[in-house]
């Protein structure tokens, strides 16, 4: 019987779940996969439809859109050897597939973490068939290409959520 229990809690557990998702992307509108994280405003749409980071979790104190060129870099052996190029292309893609962290060094030496669109990873079912622009980057390592995104940075820690990649 206390199986019976176990599962039957588990079930009402994921019904109030699935029922607080439905009714938050209500709340907001829903999260328009064409524009979520392009930083492309819809034509049709008013700013209010437009969902934010700040919309889905407090919202942070600054992140503003650049565009950086630069060497896509596997973040430990970059830190920790100073490797980077093609001759470590191979071992850059077996670190980001691995889970390594990804970086960029922009042509002016600035290292920048690379990361998911916030608003993808919140709601990643609502971008299901549609290109992402960061796991893009992971068959990119060593590469030179442009990236535009949002910069953020605290206590020394700068990170750039990918929107848009491409090699140059």
């Amino acid at each position: 019987m206390s199986h019976m229990k176990r599962y039957l809690v588990a079930g009402i557990a994921v019904l109030i779940y699935i029922a607080l998702g439905v009714a938050g992307a209500a709340l907001r509108g829903g999260v328009d996969p064409a524009i979520a994280g392009s930083g492309i405003a819809p034509k049709a749409a008013t700013p209010s439809k437009v969902p934010t980071t700040g919309q889905v979790c407090p919202p942070g104190t600054g992140k503003h859109r650049v565009t950086v060129r630069g060497e896509i870099v596997d973040y430990y052996c970059y830190i920790e050897k100073g490797l980077l190029g093609p001759q470590h292309k191979e071992c850059g893609l077996k670190c980001v597939a691995g889970d390594v962290c990804m970086g960029i060094l922009t042509e002016q030496g600035d290292l920048y973490m690379l990361s998911i669109d916030h608003i993808r990873a919140m709601a990643p079912l609502t971008f299901q068939g549609i290109p992402d622009p960061f796991k893009q980057c992971m068959s990119m390592v060593s590469d030179h290409v442009e990236i535009r995104g949002n910069l953020m940075e605290r206590k020394g820690q700068r990170i750039l959520e990918v929107s848009v990649v491409r090699k140059i």
